[in-house]
């Protein structure tokens, strides 16, 4: 059976495009990150990375990440 998971956002953004602005400004210059944007039940937005290059570039001190 498929899991759930539930993101427990430490930053969360009123817009898609400021939540953008942020992932991009502390980690804009790697080209080796992926992340993608969700909008949580409240309707506020956050960045999650994704794999082990954000988990490598300590990503996870600041945003969500998963594998």
């Amino acid at each position: 059976m498929a899991t759930e998971l539930k993101i427990e956002a430490a930053k969360t953004y009123v817009t898609r495009e400021n939540a953008i602005k942020a992932a991009q400004k502390l980690y804009g210059h790697n080209d080796a990150l992926r992340f993608v944007v969700i909008q949580l039940e409240d309707g506020r937005y956050t960045p999650v990375f994704i794999g082990q290059s954000a988990v490598g570039a300590g990503v996870h001190f600041n945003f969500s990440v998963v594998g």
